[in-house]
């Protein structure tokens, strides 16, 4: 019941406005937020965290957040989740923890991604894709890693440390640490330097 309950403040916390011009109401309401999702038994969250307006945050999450971990406007993530210090969630972004999800330190995830960890295995084609079975796979992305926008991210995928991923790309095999991926599927581009 208890539990419950603080979960109702943090849902009615996520609906109130971030007013940007009133910056002590907007610094305070961001990191109250996280402070009521701590009180949660299966939530860690650390010092610094801001969670901005209309975040869903599933009630049975299992979630990690480390220190200046930044999630913007209207995310939605739930399951199983580690996010590692200074990263920063952009807007719309949708983070599937069902097997688990693992982003490391001072990544980037632009707005409108979509994060998965998990798939449907659909090889076989008398086995209705509805009756398909799921298959539940941890999904890494490394440290230092700048995800663009609308970018899709594949369950059991990872991506390594200072990877760089193009906007609209379609992520289903890891991505090599330093390298600059673009396109559906997501392919070698370039290098980072």
């Amino acid at each position: 019941m208890k539990n419950k309950l603080i979960y109702l403040v943090y849902m009615f916390l996520s609906k109130l406005p971030d007013i940007y011009m009133l910056s002590i109401w907007f610094n305070n309401i961001t990191k109250l937020r996280a402070k009521f999702l701590n009180l949660l038994p299966n939530m860690k969250i650390a010092n610094n965290v801001k969670i901005y307006t209309n975040v869903k945050i599933s009630r049975n999450s299992n979630l990690i957040l480390d220190q200046n971990v930044c999630i913007k406007e209207n995310c939605v993530i739930g399951g199983n989740i580690e996010v590692g210090k200074n990263t920063n969630i952009l807007g719309y972004t949708k983070i599937d923890g069902s097997g688990k999800v693992i982003i490391g330190r001072d990544t980037h995830i632009g707005r409108d991604n979509d994060i998965f960890s998990h798939y449907h295995d659909i090889s076989k084609k008398e086995i209705l894709v509805n009756k398909s079975k799921e298959i539940f796979q941890d999904t890494v992305i490394g440290n230092n890693v700048m995800l663009f926008s609308r970018v899709g991210i594949m369950g059991g995928v990872t991506i390594y440390d200072n990877a760089s991923i193009a906007y609209g790309s379609v992520v289903t095999k890891d991505c090599e640490a330093n390298m600059i991926y673009a396109g559906i599927p997501a392919k070698k581009i370039g290098e980072r330097k």
